[in-house]
């Protein structure tokens, strides 16, 4: 053993964890501080015309907020706790409007979307699925990145995380790029080029389907808030769901020219992805199962609303039944472990905190102000619906979570809707599509996309290189969908 190696080893790694500490510690210092300052700050102030004292209160909170989200200097999943206490604390809503969100039917709409998740992943249907695929496809380079693309696509309906899904595949991704490099352990642009279409069409797919990623049933929930009306899962798909498809199309076909793989064929993929194949065996009991209960439950999702049943107990009632005994064949534990508290705090804190937005009247003052701000009252409707898709997509370069981004910018969008006097719905629901669908400007938007950097593949320079072209394409895109396809479907 080469002991000067493990020691300069050992060395280097605690230099790391030192200065990360150190950067932590300022992280925490100055995000608390400045946090704590801005509240004040504005709690001081003279009230502004427009806005009354809760108001004031409010947006201090908000404010606050914001810069802990921006900073990370306190898990975001605390901060999104800490909300209801303050809330109350500060005399804004009682403990009862608070805890709102907690009891909102989008959190629960992602708690069953977690037990659905898992029962994929441990039936290993999602597996049997992928590896299909791929066989399917073909197994040179290109109909490997396009099978991860065909893959994500499916997914997305059965594996409600964003999150499970890239861990689910990742290691799958991992293993053909060894595969393809066999000794060497050299970066390789075969390397980039699958792990970056992971993350990417993860993403972009997840625009068109309610319950892919967690902002969308967020986005529903501001809307049912604002207008009492319920944005069905069969809605979203009309609106969403072509557009994203053609998105997901596009990001593929950009990265394989951005990052060509260094050969057409790779040697021993068949061979590699049929030994996977294998080793799964005949259909198991668990994966009928999974499959029939995930079946029905996106009908239920896609005509539920016809026999009055929403998507939130369709997804419940899936959820359930795979923890029957003899009928399902998952158990609490599974359950439980499943289940993201940091995803479930940081999506029910937001949401209480939105609501007191617009109870307290801070979020139309807000909107008031970027209204005007913006300009938004000269151009039509229409316009003013693009720039915010333009907005809302470039702010994707300072926010870490599309869950702490929603909780930001969808009070503000309800409230210019407010001050424009339109519905919710069409400042909402693009803007939200923008939002969870494409978090691909930096490699921290989101976790698909630092799961994907964490194995080395892929350097940071790479997401704003590939992240910004494809931001401008979907821009263009989501704006003739404003002027063209939504008036078709009845978005407008």
């Amino acid at each position: 053993m080469d002991y000067k190696k493990v020691y300069n080893r050992r060395m280097e790694k605690k230099k790391y964890e030192v200065t990360q500490g150190k950067f932590t510690n300022y992280k925490l210092i100055l995000g608390l501080s400045v946090s704590i300052i801005l509240l004040i700050i504005i709690l001081l102030m003279p009230t502004p015309v427009g806005l009354t004292i809760v108001g004031q209160r409010c947006l201090a909170v908000f404010a606050a907020t914001f810069v802990l989200y921006l900073s990370e200097a306190i898990s975001a999943a605390i901060v999104s706790l800490a909300i209801v206490p303050i809330l109350v604390i500060f005399n804004i809503v009682s403990i009862k409007d608070a805890l709102s969100g907690f009891s909102s039917t989008s959190t629960y709409l992602i708690v069953g979307s977690f037990i659905l998740a898992v029962a994929m992943l441990k039936s290993k249907l999602a597996n049997r699925i992928t590896y299909l695929i791929m066989l399917k496809i073909g197994v040179s380079a290109r109909n490997i990145t396009f099978g991860i693309v065909l893959v994500n696509i499916v997914l997305a309906f059965m594996v409600p995380s964003s999150t499970a899904r890239t861990a689910m595949l990742l290691p799958i991704c991992i293993n053909i790029i060894n595969q393809f490099r066999g000794e060497s352990r050299e970066k390789t642009k075969f390397g980039a080029n699958i792990l970056l279409t992971l993350c990417c069409t993860n993403s972009t797919i997840s625009a068109g389907i309610l319950t892919a990623t967690v902002s969308n049933p967020m986005a529903i929930q501001y809307i049912k808030d604002a207008t009492g009306k319920v944005v069905t899962f069969g809605q979203w798909f009309v609106w969403g769901f072509p557009p994203a498809l053609i998105m997901t199309f596009v990001a593929w076909a950009i990265i394989q020219v951005m990052f060509k793989p260094e050969v057409k064929e790779l040697n021993g993929g068949r061979e590699f992805i049929q030994e996977k194949m294998n080793e799964l065996g005949k259909i198991k009991l668990d994966e009928v199962k999974a499959l029939i209960v995930l079946g029905i439950t996106i009908i239920l999702w896609a005509f539920g609303d016809k026999i009055g049943i929403d998507s939130t107990t369709a997804c419940l009632l899936g959820a359930c039944a795979l923890c029957i005994p003899k009928i399902g064949f998952l158990s609490w534990d599974d359950c439980k472990s499943s289940i993201s508290l940091s995803v479930v705090f940081i999506t029910s804190g937001g949401i209480s905190l939105g609501t007191a937005m617009s109870s307290s009247g801070a979020a139309k003052w807000m909107a008031e102000k970027i209204f005007s701000l913006l300009n938004l009252g000269s151009y039509s409707v229409v316009v003013m619906i693009i720039i915010l898709i333009i907005v809302v997509q470039f702010m994707h370069v300072v926010f870490v979570g599309t869950a702490t981004m929603a909780n930001v910018f969808f009070p503000i969008l309800s409230g210019i809707a407010i001050v424009a006097n339109i519905n919710p719905i069409l400042t909402i629901i693009p803007s939200a599509m923008m939002l969870g669908g494409y978090p691909i400007i930096m490699f921290f938007n989101t976790t698909p996309n630092i799961l994907c950097y964490d194995t080395g593949e892929i350097s940071s320079d790479m997401f704003p290189k590939f992240g910004v072209i494809l931001s401008v394409i979907a821009c263009v895109l989501y704006a003739v969908c404003v002027f063209v396809y939504w008036p078709l479907v009845g978005l407008f």
